[in-house]
């Protein structure tokens, strides 16, 4: 039963890092969507990326984004190489790209304001993604308990 339990195991963590991927683009696309509406939508005499509050939004939106590409990125490399750190590049990368993806959509939503909430919009496809991806292949405190695992494991030896 463990063998068989361990193989589904490498499986998910090769996937992990796959829809990790996945949901960087998604968080990416909400990052470009929420600029290029901050930079068109005028208030008060002025385009509202123009305004701090949305800056730092679309900046927070930035970082989380780059964080889950580069925990990715380590995941991709330990996948390449199949490498002993791919049970924890895969959980970091999947908590920190799940983290991403809703963050980016929720915030996009929010730069948008009103329309944001509505069908006029693709703020929703973007949020529905995130959610949804974020419980594929198991939910965000599967994956942290798996980080908590793996360095406890590692500082065990």
């Amino acid at each position: 039963m463990t063998a068989s339990w361990d193989a589904v195991q490498r499986v998910l963590d090769r996937a992990a890092v796959l829809v990790a991927f996945n949901q960087i683009g998604g968080a990416s696309a909400c990052l470009e969507m929420a600029t290029a509406y901050a930079k068109e939508r005028h208030a008060f005499g002025r385009a509202i990326g123009s305004f701090q509050a949305i800056k730092h939004r679309l900046a927070d939106i930035y970082i989380t984004t780059e964080l889950a590409r580069s925990n990715a990125y380590f995941g991709a490399w330990a996948l390449e190489t199949d490498a002993a750190e791919l049970p924890l590049a895969a959980a970091t990368a999947r908590v920190s790209a799940t983290e991403a993806g809703y963050f980016a959509a929720k915030e996009n939503i929010q730069v948008h304001g009103g329309i944001g909430f509505t069908w006029d919009m693709d703020c929703h496809l973007f949020y529905r993604r995130a959610k949804h991806l974020g419980l594929v292949l198991g939910s965000a405190r599967h994956w942290k308990d798996r980080v908590v695992t793996e360095l406890s494991m590692r500082n065990a030896a």
